[in-house]
């Protein structure tokens, strides 16, 4: 059975199964189960839908029996409870969220569109849980980029892309938890003393991980309080931030930390210079030939007279 949120009304426009009112001052009742029945169809495909009430309560709309291959048909219900999970975040942080939103191209289909109160900043939150290769979803993350609309990619599985592209980790709510974690992608940046003050007199600089709720985070970004940030190479091949064998090659932080560790790596700069400064002299030194001295005369010698 193919399902979605959103359905589409010849007078009322699109409808919103996530909103109490459908998004157009419309109640639930007067579409569920209706005589005579409302005539819906997929914003996706154009296939008549009808609204319908999981066991769970969960609200959504049905393809009738024979609808044609639909976007849709490939979404898991994993893939539709982190849909609804987003956009509760979303409308829990203030802001404006839409589902299954197409491109102005048709190009590309949103999960789920923030829209800032003023409604002209709009970011798209996906969640990808289907195995997509780094290219792809690089070239879908420009195709967003190319109409103005940032992103962030949610995975509850640790793909390769997973950090390639702006990016969070996240775990559905166990039994005893009310909320969905984020469990990698955020962090922040430390610097620790160090004993060796000749030796690394800027301390010990390192990304380490952060943990939040995925409501608490989806608030920070759309907030600005967290930005995506490509973590710095230190090594051919490699990254500065490796988790269990997952390198990311960026993470979302908060812009105080980017300055941070932007100023420990200018303070870890300027003394590996004064370091090989200080060693250039020395060896300068070393090079240097000793100043010549005269012999001593030997005991009992007598002084040769002019």
């Amino acid at each position: 059975m193919t399902v979605g949120f959103t359905a589409q009304h010849g007078e009322r426009g699109r409808l919103d199964a996530t909103q109490p009112d459908l998004g157009c001052d419309w109640a639930w009742e007067g579409i569920h189960r209706a005589r005579p029945r409302v005539d819906m169809t997929c914003p996706e495909c154009a296939h008549p839908v009808h609204a319908k009430v999981s066991r769970h309560g969960l609200r959504f709309f049905a393809h009738d029996p024979g609808s044609p291959t639909c976007a849709l048909a490939g979404e898991s219900m994993e893939h539709h409870l982190l849909k609804l999970e987003l956009a509760t975040c979303i409308r829990a942080a203030g802001h404006h969220a839409e589902l299954e939103v197409r491109g102005p191209d048709g190009d590309w289909r949103a999960d789920v569109m923030a829209s800032g109160p003023d409604g002209r900043t709009r970011m798209a939150w996906e969640a990808q849980l289907s195995p997509i290769t780094a290219e792809e979803i690089g070239r879908r993350t420009a195709r967003f980029a190319k109409n103005g609309v940032r992103v962030c990619w949610v995975a509850t599985r640790l793909r390769p892309w997973v950090g390639a592209v702006p990016s969070v980790h996240v775990r559905p709510p166990a039994e005893d938890e009310a909320r969905w974690l984020v469990t990698g992608g955020l962090v922040r940046f430390e610097v620790e003393d160090c004993d060796d003050r000749y030796g690394c007199p800027a301390g010990h600089g390192a990304w380490r991980e952060a943990a939040t709720d995925l409501r608490s985070f989806v608030r920070w970004v759309l907030d600005g309080r967290v930005v995506p940030h490509r973590l710095p190479v230190i090594y051919s091949g490699g990254y500065s931030f490796d988790v269990e064998g997952h390198v990311w090659a960026g993470a979302w932080t908060a812009p105080q930390y980017v300055d941070a560790a932007a100023a420990f790596a200018e303070k870890e700069h300027r003394a590996r210079v004064r370091r090989e400064e200080s060693r250039a002299r020395w060896l300068e030194r070393k090079r240097r030939p000793e100043p010549q001295q005269a012999a001593a005369p030997r005991p009992g010698a007598v002084p040769r007279s002019g």
